[in-house]
């Protein structure tokens, strides 16, 4: 661990627990609580984030159920939190209001900003339960014509790990066997790290890799773990891992680069103009974020198929992520001869909610000209 790591650590504990001892303050004033009260209020705030901490050191060492278990309820416990700082910053706002204009604040508004904090985290936890299909009409000039009413999945972001793995792993299988694809493109983040028993998903996608052909490329959250024994897992259960690389599919060119933020701009450029790419053939490209769609149509692909977004995941997040994607934040954008499909994504990381943000598959129709 170098000293930038260190730092970046150091400064992340620091305010989990400022912050959280701030929101304990904030309520503890407009429920106008006892000293007694008040102090179990501030334990709380400490004891929460260490809970937190010590969880996310444990993941470090070990995938066993205490921890499983421990890193689930503190992580649902950090999107409580969550919530109830953004109303408890509205709620200081009124405070601040009511010094200044000489009223008191009724103490039933604080306790319906907990109430509103409560609601949204359990709907956002059952929300994250349900999966949607979406689906789109995709035009594959020059494809043979057998692709014509081909039907794909796109699924992205699964992060299996502490919080959904082999239970999870079998329901997103099952729902992607109940469309019956022709094929399915996995856009990355299959795992999230650190630690992992990787050996019940490589059984869980056996199940599909053995009906129907996977493609799949890297995203970020594989770089968080063992991302060679992440990746050896994948392969072990059927699925076509592309790397940096293109295949020749019936005919469609499907190529995979390795996850590359915006700063990276330039390596993924020289990446996809080092493919070897047949002008003559369409092309498919996967890229974890939708991102590089200039590179991408001077490559000649046609359809660009991303996640990492998760479209926010939870609100208000959408509204952060949209300032850093644009358009491309979900959904079918189309930049000349380039579609790019941007999925929401079927799992969850960190917080495991999605609050007005359904999980989701991507059923794709081609079409042949």
């Amino acid at each position: 661990m170098n000293s930038i790591q260190i730092f970046l650590i150091s400064f992340f504990t620091v305010s989990l627990f400022a912050l959280s001892l701030l929101i304990g303050k904030i309520y503890s004033v407009v429920l106008r609580l006892s000293p007694g009260a008040f102090r179990g209020v501030m334990i709380f705030c400490l004891v929460g984030p260490a809970i937190f901490v010590l969880s996310m050191a444990l993941s470090r060492l070990s995938d066993g159920l205490f921890v499983r278990v421990i890193y689930y309820l503190s992580s649902v416990l950090g999107g409580v939190m969550f919530y109830l700082l953004i109303l408890g910053f509205l709620l200081s706002v009124l405070l601040l209001l009511g010094k200044v204009f000489g009223f008191a604040l009724p103490i039933y508004i604080a306790l319906g900003f907990v109430f509103v904090a409560l609601a949204f985290s359990a709907i956002g936890l059952i929300q994250a339960k349900f999966i949607k299909v979406t689906k789109y009409e995709i035009l594959l000039p020059n494809a043979p014509k057998e692709w014509d009413g081909k039907r794909a999945v796109l699924v992205s972001d699964t992060h299996f790990g502490l919080v959904n793995h082999k239970k999870f792993s079998d329901k997103v299988v099952k729902k992607i066997l109940d469309v019956n694809p022709s094929l399915v493109f996995h856009a990355g983040d299959f795992y999230d790290g650190p630690k992992n028993d990787t050996t019940l998903i490589t059984e869980s996608w056996k199940g599909l890799t053995q009906k129907i052909p996977v493609f799949y490329a890297p995203g970020n959250h594989e770089e968080y773990g063992d991302y060679a024994g992440f990746l050896t897992s994948i392969k072990n259960a059927g699925v076509n891992v592309i790397v940096d690389g293109v295949v020749d599919y019936q005919g469609v060119q499907i190529a995979g680069i390795s996850y590359r933020n915006k700063k990276q701009a330039s390596v993924a450029d020289g990446v996809l103009k080092s493919l070897k790419v047949d002008s003559t053939k369409p092309l498919i490209l996967i890229n974890h974020p939708p991102t590089f769609q200039n590179s991408a149509l001077e490559i000649g692909a046609d359809l660009m198929l991303s996640g990492h977004t998760h479209k926010g995941q939870f609100w208000p997040f959408y509204y952060v992520v949209k300032s850093v994607y644009g358009k491309y934040i979900y959904g079918a954008n189309v930049d000349g001869s380039l579609t790019t499909i941007t999925t929401s994504g079927i799992g969850t990381a960190g917080v495991p909610m999605r609050l007005f943000n359904t999980p989701e598959l991507v059923e794709i129709t081609f079409r042949v000209k």
